[in-house]
């Protein structure tokens, strides 16, 4: 019998992402460790733990010390920290977590990803109009030969390629973080 397990998902939505390491905990799978796309498991009794995702706030390694030991002190298990994210896990025994409203930290954590794939989609354009609007007009005004035959066709592959991928991927998941901001906004009034 496997005694860990690794999996890969990647998550806009902090709340789906906590969810699912629940999913996983109910399953027989503890979650001790992400960098943001890799998740690692290790095999458990089916819901023996529950599982909360926390953000840090705190400015220095102090603080984020002295949070981890004042939550440790209240019964709640540290697991792992990515980033601005900290996993938390209890005995499914001990309860549920108390219902955090952390909402203006998940705002936060959630303008900070999405003004990021924004930065990414524009520079990308960037890169696209650079090479249609000069590498393309370029490749004409040159002198016939395989250079400039290449330097089109890379031209051309570049800027649909770019397009490409910012409509089937930023695209969509500048969509979903917007809605997300509008909802924790929302949730805030």
């Amino acid at each position: 019998m496997k005694t860990s397990r690794f999996a890969i998902n990647w998550f806009v939505d902090f709340d789906k992402e906590e969810r699912w390491i629940n999913e996983m905990s109910k399953a027989g799978w503890a979650f001790w460790h992400t960098n943001g796309v890799f998740y690692r498991f290790k095999r458990c009794e089916p819901n023996e733990f529950i599982y909360q995702i926390d953000f840090d706030e705190k400015k220095t390694k102090d603080e984020v010390d002295d949070y981890v030991s004042f939550r440790s002190s209240c019964g709640d298990q540290f697991v792992h920290q990515c980033k601005q994210k900290l996993y938390w896990k209890r005995k499914t025994t001990s309860g549920p977590f108390e219902a955090e409203n952390n909402v203006a930290a998940k705002l936060r954590l959630t303008n900070k990803a999405f003004n990021h794939h924004l930065n990414s989609f524009w520079g990308l354009m960037l890169i696209a109009a650079f090479s249609f609007l000069v590498l393309m007009p370029l490749s004409k005004f040159l002198p016939e030969c395989g250079f400039t035959k290449w330097l089109f066709e890379f031209s051309v592959g570049l800027t649909y390629g770019i397009l490409l991928v910012e409509s089937l991927l930023l695209f969509p998941i500048l969509l979903k973080l917007r809605k997300k901001i509008n909802d924790l906004i929302r949730h805030l009034l």
